[in-house]
């Protein structure tokens, strides 16, 4: 993948999308390896421009976010172990960008996910799982009267939202040491993070410059 700075990002191509699809109906190693150079050329190049000029635009609204436009940094890598993949394939059939904030990468880190399927664009903002600090510093915000009223108001107008979907409360029972707070947005104290995700066909922005804005 090329870092050069004065490439113009134009799009993903309809071959992009044909070796996602490929790959989702044969995910195995002979074939993937077969076509490594597919890979880079197809998916991993077009993703680098993208990164780098998201990047950019990403640091007029959010000063600080992280553009790095290599793998395992922005570009989510293709491989994952199959004794942990909810699909037991040893490559994932996406691409996976991930803009975050701070100087750790990972999914205690807050930021913006782009995910393109075979057939599908997958967006989402928010953090995935707070850090123990962020986590006691929501649960605080989530049962004080003000701040509680607020975080509850605009997720469930989100919620009505059929277009978009939120995080839910991942922990089953109320938190130690918020049990004097029961009854006070009880499913808000049980979110491990707090994501707003959203999902469509692939649409026709895909493969020009109009998916940058």
């Amino acid at each position: 993948m090329s870092d050069r700075k004065d490439v113009q990002f134009d799009g993903f191509s309809a071959e992009t999308i044909f070796f996602l699809k490929n790959l989702r109906e044969n995910n195995n190693r002979e074939w993937f390896l077969a076509r490594k150079k597919d890979y880079y050329k197809k998916v991993v190049q077009p993703a680098g421009y993208f990164v780098q000029e998201m990047g950019v635009m990403l640091e007029n609204i959010s000063p600080g976010i992280q553009a790095v436009p290599k793998i395992d940094r922005s570009i989510c890598r293709i491989y994952q172990d199959p004794r942990f993949a909810k699909d037991q394939n040893p490559y994932r059939s996406y691409l996976g960008i991930w803009f975050w904030y701070g100087a750790r990468r990972g999914k205690k880190s807050p930021g913006y996910y782009f995910e393109l399927r075979p057939d599908q664009l997958y967006l989402s903002a928010g953090t995935p799982i707070f850090s123990r600090k962020a986590l006691r510093s929501f649960r605080n915000a989530a049962i004080a009267p003000e701040s509680g009223a607020e975080l509850n108001r605009i997720i469930e107008k989100i919620q009505k939202n059929q277009n978009y979907q939120t995080s839910k409360a991942y922990y089953e029972n109320i938190p130690e040491g918020y049990e004097e707070s029961k009854g006070k947005f009880d499913d808000l104290i049980r979110f491990n993070g707090l994501v707003v995700s959203w999902e469509m066909a692939v649409p026709p922005e895909i493969y020009n410059r109009n998916l940058l804005t």
